[in-house]
């Protein structure tokens, strides 16, 4: 490996990223750590840069034996090395992988994989025994290999010998790696790149119902990595994320994994949402990358913590206080609330949806800097995000470094517009959709991302909701619900809300409707115990804050719903099914 560090601006494939992670990071220095079995702090294991240098250039040969050029690889399963490395090691050796979400149903899993035309299926063993897929491998119709990821087994050296058949392991694959590394006397040469040719196949499962294959490329992904350091060049190797989020999504992918890898920066693999606290207790985070609503609940239990404990007022009267004091004088302060989250945080990096401003300044208060940014998959997927060295609640950043940006305004009087992007971290296009594709992204280059927004004299840009979202008023005017749902999150009794417009049957007129899910334990917490006193607590709220907004705006239907609204992996609300 060459020792000279590689200029970020010249990053042009995956394995040079990694390359370049490891040069900063040197000898000995941990890559990942991640434990073998849940939450067991004592099955921990550490992988360094230098150990998976090698490791990862034998599954890279490997792969190269397994597949042809072109081939596609679908991935599917938790976070693990082994799954970070199937991805890095397919794409470097000419293929295409296919990560899909490991909450889809089996019949998606099936008809995603035969869409693809995969050579090869390679899935977690957690995955595999909800999922049992053994009686349908006939159903896939161009397989030609399953294989099993188990991070209970993992190692960077395989004891096997490879044997090549159907069914296979992640251990056997190594095995063939090993077998071609010695071949060659460990003298590795990267296979040549075509960095403008489809890496990465990726369906979405958005909130819209409709799944559309995002074709990315090498080039993609590097140019989100080469406009992403303005912003985290304030980390170095001596920082660690804590990866929490599905990582079939580009946004963790990029945020949580390949980007501190460019830092030399460890990365602690979670054990899952549910693990979050105790992982962060363990292994002691610098950074977290994460979603609006994750931030948010983590808001919720902190404060209840505080209320628990009788310190509610004290704590409220000491923010105020030191509010503007020195990031380390008020990290002392409320040391008691960063240590639940292991002591070390100073960063959230949050996107996927806007955050709260309020719950960001709670967090800042606290010594945690949030910077929000503002992605699409077809984006690779960043296009704008606020420095970690500036403060910008309300923003979603400035646009990413090469990009361009315009609005598409419907009236030349509107503040805001559709925002249109073009830069080389734009998708090739949409997978056998060339129709669709048309639609979205032009000839030259710019992509419609759906989104409206604005910028401001500064250069940063600010959301105001989904084109698909706007409820037209009964006076013509555009309503974001995005915009209305959160002054209503602010209600304490509110765990969920969707608001929706629907025409009056009689009148015709366009009613705005706010559908809620209440908080079961604020509202026990309030003895709150009655389906009507909990409705008229959340209605008399809401029309109080009907009194903020312009007319047009204002909520004139309150409906509670017992279930939880049906979510994404990502965690956003799947909007087309609330009616």
């Amino acid at each position: 490996m060459n020792n000279q560090i590689l200029d970020i601006n010249k990053l042009e494939n995956l394995y040079q990223l990694f390359e370049r992670g490891a040069q900063i990071a040197g000898e000995g220095h941990p890559l990942y750590r991640f434990n073998r079995t849940n939450n067991k702090e004592e099955s921990m294991v550490t992988v360094t840069y230098d150990e998976y240098l090698p490791f990862l250039q034998k599954m890279i040969l490997a792969y190269q034996k397994l597949i042809k050029k072109g081939d596609k690889v679908v991935l599917i399963g938790e976070t693990s090395v082994q799954w970070i490395t199937t991805y890095m090691a397919t794409v470097c050796a000419g293929g295409i992988i296919v990560p899909l979400d490991p909450g889809i149903l089996d019949d998606e899993v099936i008809n995603f994989t035969n869409l693809a035309e995969a050579k090869m299926v390679v899935s977690s063993k957690t995955w595999e025994k909800k999922h049992i897929l053994v009686d349908r491998e006939n159903e896939f119709k161009t397989v030609e290999h399953f294989v099993e990821l188990d991070k209970s087994t993992f190692t960077t050296t395989s004891n096997e010998t490879f044997v090549e058949g159907k069914n296979m392991t992640f251990n056997n694959i190594l095995a063939l790696g090993e077998s071609e590394y010695a071949k060659i006397g460990g003298e590795f040469v990267l296979p040549e790149q075509n960095t403008e040719e489809m890496s990465v196949l990726l369906f979405t499962s958005g909130t819209t119902g409709t799944s559309k294959g995002v074709m990315l490329c090498q080039r993609n992904i590097c140019a989100v990595m080469i406009g992403i350091d303005p912003v985290l060049n304030v980390l170095d190797k001596y920082d660690s994320v804590l990866s929490v989020l599905p990582i079939h999504h580009t946004y963790e992918m990029s945020a949580g994994i390949l980007a501190p890898m460019i830092y030399g920066m460890t990365i602690n693999i979670s054990d899952g949402i549910k693990y979050v606290q105790p992982n962060a207790k363990q292994f002691k985070p610098s950074v977290l990358t994460l979603v609006p609503l994750f931030v948010s609940t983590l808001h919720k239990k902190i404060w209840k913590n505080i209320e628990k404990q009788g310190k509610d007022k004290l704590v409220k009267t000491m923010s105020k206080v030191f509010k503007h004091a020195p990031t380390s004088v008020r990290r002392k302060i409320f040391k008691s609330v960063l240590e639940a989250l292991g002591g070390n945080v100073k960063y959230f990096i949050v996107g996927g949806a806007p955050l709260n401003p309020d719950i960001a300044d709670d967090f800042k208060t606290f010594g945690i800097h949030i910077s929000q940014g503002y992605g699409i998959t077809e984006c690779a997927p960043l296009i704008s995000v606020v420095s970690l060295k500036v403060y910008k609640p309300a923003s979603c950043g400035k646009l990413m470094p090469g990009l361009e940006i315009k609005f598409d305004k419907e009236r030349e009087d509107e503040t805001y517009g559709e925002v249109v992007v073009r830069g080389k971290n734009v998708m090739l296009g949409y997978y056998k959709m060339p129709e669709i594709t048309k639609d979205v992204l032009s000839e030259d280059g710019w992509f419609r991302t759906g989104d409206y927004g604005y910028m401001d004299e500064n250069g940063y840009l600010y959301l105001t909701g989904r084109k698909k979202n706007i409820i037209i008023a009964s006076n013509g005017k555009n309503v974001f619900p995005e915009e209305i749902e959160e002054y209503i999150e602010t209600i304490k009794y509110v765990e969920e809300v969707v608001v929706v417009g629907r025409e009056h049957k009689e009148t015709g007129a366009v009613d705005i409707v706010a559908i809620v899910v209440p908080n079961k334990e604020e509202c026990d917490a309030d003895q709150l115990t009655d389906d009507e006193i909990i409705y008229d607590a959340i209605y008399h709220r809401i029309m109080d804050i009907n009194k903020n907004l312009e007319i047009f705006k204002h909520v004139s239907h309150v409906e509670i719903r017992k279930e939880p609204f049906e979510k994404t992996p990502s965690k956003k609300i799947k909007r087309y099914l609330v009616k």
